[in-house]
């Protein structure tokens, strides 16, 4: 039987002499290979807002640019987690929950071969911490930030933080659940960097889960107090607050507070430029696409239990993994739909999903 391995060690002792007596090499098959394997994370919460990991591989269908696949791997158990922490410390809110909740994310993290890893905003935006499975070191790290006088303020507070976040990310360990955590206020939703986000999101298996701070109870006060109330919401004001949005089941911007109605034109155009598709105006926030979940805190209880919802919302992702029968020919960006197979009557509330990835084709 041919080996290809054997054989093209073989060609390549006799290439020479073949050459030097004018004779023709012989044909080597050249394989190509048009294979994808998309990682499809997905989160199934209850009515209630609670994570469902109940469910089994016949409960899910996924959906490529509209044609049902099959899928070829199926992966309900936990893992241990890769978390990017992205604090906003150009908003003292951000800082000071992150600082009274510091043993709290740790614990919620690290442990079993957890890890969490911290980025911060800045004149130039940098990992504050690597990768630690340390909780003590974690711990001490959140609760000894600071305010970052010279950052950014605003729509670009966090994406460029967080852009680093992500590309650290995809040198973890990938049979982690990796996933990023941002606390901040801000939510650009446009900009170079939210388009960056954008793409990373149609790439990478990785949700970007989003919790909006309340001003901490008995937080001590500070020269610039981060409450909208004394910063303004207008021109001229210490950050220019849009304002909020809503946010339905689903996720898509409706009425939670902390999503801006911002300008989406220039990620429109990016991803009408990278695949000549034009997508509805939810699907250009980031943390959408990713699969991740927008949360806003109303008080440090409130703040406490989606911190702990988020927790819990990590140990029970699902991954589905399937290779696109309809790759070859298609356009590079392909939409992704999870639908469940579940009876009307069963207790589901939002599915959050990753919602596209940009195809490779080898020729």
């Amino acid at each position: 039987m041919w080996r290809l391995g054997a054989g093209l060690a073989a060609l390549a002792l006799c290439a020479p002499a073949l050459l030097a007596q004018g004779q023709k090499l012989p044909q080597v098959p050249i394989i190509r290979a048009n294979t994808t394997l998309v990682d499809v994370p997905v989160l199934v919460l209850d009515k209630k807002g609670q994570p469902v990991d109940t469910l089994d591989q016949e409960d899910f269908k996924v959906f490529d640019d509209g044609t049902l696949q099959k899928l070829t791997g199926f992966d309900n158990q936990p893992r241990p987690i890769s978390l990017a922490i992205v604090v906003d410390t150009s908003e003292w809110d951000a800082i000071d929950q992150a600082k009274r909740a510091a043993e709290m994310i740790s614990a919620m993290v690290v442990g079993a071969q957890g890890e969490a890893s911290i980025f911060i905003p800045g004149p130039e935006p940098k990992q504050l911490l690597p990768f630690t499975s340390d909780s003590s070191v974690l711990t001490n790290a959140l609760k000894h930030l600071d305010k970052s006088p010279t950052a950014p303020q605003g729509e670009g507070a966090i994406t460029e933080p967080l852009n680093l976040a992500m590309l650290d990310l995809r040198h973890q360990p990938s049979d982690h659940t990796r996933a990023a955590l941002v606390i901040s206020h801000s939510s650009a939703r446009s900009g170079v960097g939210a388009e960056a986000l954008l793409e990373g999101a149609m790439s990478d298996a990785i949700p970007i889960f989003h919790l909006t701070p309340n001003r901490p109870a008995n937080a001590p006060a500070h020269n610039n107090p981060d409450t909208p109330a004394e910063r303004g919401t207008g021109q001229g004001s210490q950050r220019v607050q849009a304002p909020p949005a809503p946010v339905d089941s689903h996720g898509m911007p409706t009425s939670n507070p902390g999503m801006g109605n911002l300008d989406l034109g220039p990620i429109i155009s990016g991803t009408v430029g990278l695949a000549g598709k034009v997508f509805a105006p939810h699907h250009m926030d980031y943390v959408y696409n990713s699969g991740g979940v927008t949360y806003s805190a109303g008080n440090d209880r409130d703040f406490d239990h989606k911190l702990s919802l988020i927790g819990d919302e990590l140990r029970a992702v699902y991954h589905l993994y399937y290779s696109p029968s309809n790759l070859a020919g298609s356009m590079p960006l392909h939409t992704i739909a999870v639908q469940l197979a579940l009876p009307a009557t069963a207790d589901v509330g939002n599915t959050s999903y990753r919602r596209s990835y940009v195809g490779v084709i080898n020729h």
